[in-house]
């Protein structure tokens, strides 16, 4: 069945970002609108510059760019989802920790909509003060930042998970899980038949095939 209003899912994109996070929601999301009959997500990515650039050379052209003045979160009201990925704070992921970014989270969260994150993306969301009392993952590997300790100074519970999801909130652990995180948005905003017949359409699997010798 068409949507009778669009779902519309907005993600920030930091310089920095990792790659693989931010393009496998842009194509996962693209699927759902590869059958006319499926519910389809729109998305929309905005930053703070007009095109961002991943730690990997990756460039995107956002819809639109945004300020740190923001005076009012009102126009955020329509969006159903925030996506945040992880990226690389030596490549300039900072900018994600932005009051800014913190407001739109909130803004979006608190008119009951889903907040995506993986990596390190859920550390602005801890920041805002979302995951008081929740349970979290993040990325627990890197050798300069206590991904772990953010978390758990925000309230949050660590979990050491792959994949976490609590209120609505979704952490992951790393890039290997991002494709899980886009088709698990995808099932909260439209159902799981709808998720179930894209995934058939994506040949989709959640453990590969053994290979015979």
């Amino acid at each position: 069945m068409n949507n009778c209003y669009p779902i519309e899912v907005l993600m920030f994109l930091p310089q920095g970002f990792e790659d693989l996070e931010a393009i496998t929601i842009i194509d996962v999301f693209g699927w759902t609108h590869i059958r006319s009959h499926l519910t389809s997500i729109h998305l929309k990515t905005c930053a703070f510059h007009s095109h961002v650039v991943g730690k990997f050379g990756t460039t995107i052209k956002v819809d639109y760019t945004i300020t740190e003045n923001i005076l009012d979160y009102r126009s955020f009201d329509t969006y159903r989802a925030f996506v945040l990925p992880g990226g690389f704070h030596d490549a300039g992921f900072d900018e994600a920790y932005s009051a800014a970014i913190h407001q739109i989270a909130t803004r979006i969260y608190g008119n009951n909509g889903v907040i995506a994150t993986m990596c390190v993306g859920i550390s602005p969301i801890a920041d805002a003060g979302l995951l008081h009392g929740k349970k979290a993952t993040t990325y627990s590997l890197n050798r300069e930042h206590d991904n772990v300790a953010r978390l758990e100074a925000g309230g949050a519970s660590y979990t050491g998970q792959q994949i976490e999801e609590d209120d609505s909130i979704i952490s992951s652990s790393g890039p290997a899980s991002a494709l899980e995180v886009a088709l698990l948005v995808v099932e909260k905003l439209t159902g799981k038949a709808n998720t179930d017949e894209i995934k058939t359409l994506m040949t989709y699997s959640p453990c590969r095939d053994a290979v015979e010798a």
